[in-house]
């Protein structure tokens, strides 16, 4: 903190958290906690992997057969997993130089056209990965080494990405409340 205090941040927003304070909100941020944990054992899982695998090629002479695929696979689904709950915490990356002197309202009328504009793309995404994984269905793709049908990885990233739109619309919502000062 005094490092923050420093450098002249308000080092306060590093302690607060977001609590919805309807049904519909606690849900959304249950689940999307549930989903994060999952993404992290996901994430955990893949740096067990690549440590076997480096310690298999060191010792052994033999790494562990398809670890980039496996790898690769496990950070696409630990990625997806995380971005419901960054966005519901408002942890994005937001360059705020331009708007630092706006007004509160000014700043929740761009927070909800972002929100709309990245639930709307999130919710795009989420269909087309649906169709995409339909395909890969129809036709066996499969990693070449480990010969792991692809569209399965899919499935939790289509979850997490659907999850993230209805997120995304949730705080529009929100935010268009405190617009219209709703509160």
């Amino acid at each position: 903190m005094i490092i923050f205090k420093k450098l002249n941040f308000n080092a306060s927003f590093l302690a607060t958290e977001i609590r919805p304070d309807n049904e519909f909100g606690r849900i959304l941020n249950k689940i999307a906690r549930f989903l994060a944990i999952f993404g992290g054992f996901v994430l955990l899982t893949a740096a067990l992997i690549s440590l076997l695998s480096i310690f298999g090629r060191v010792v052994f002479s033999s790494p562990i057969l398809g670890d980039f695929e496996l790898v690769e696979i496990a950070c696409a689904v630990s990625i997806g997993s995380f971005l419901p709950l960054c966005h519901l915490k408002n942890g994005n990356v937001i360059v705020d130089f331009i708007t630092a002197k706006l007004s509160k309202r000014k700043i929740n009328i761009l927070d909800a056209i972002s929100s709309f504009i990245f639930g709307s793309v999130a919710l795009f995404f989420s269909c087309r990965m649906i169709l995409g994984a339909q395909d890969m269905y129809l036709y066996r793709e499969e990693t070449m080494l480990l010969v792991f049908p692809i569209w399965i990885p899919f499935l939790p990233v289509i979850i997490s990405f659907f999850l993230l739109s209805m997120c995304c619309f949730y705080t529009f919502i929100l935010k268009i409340s405190a617009i219209l000062g709703r509160d």
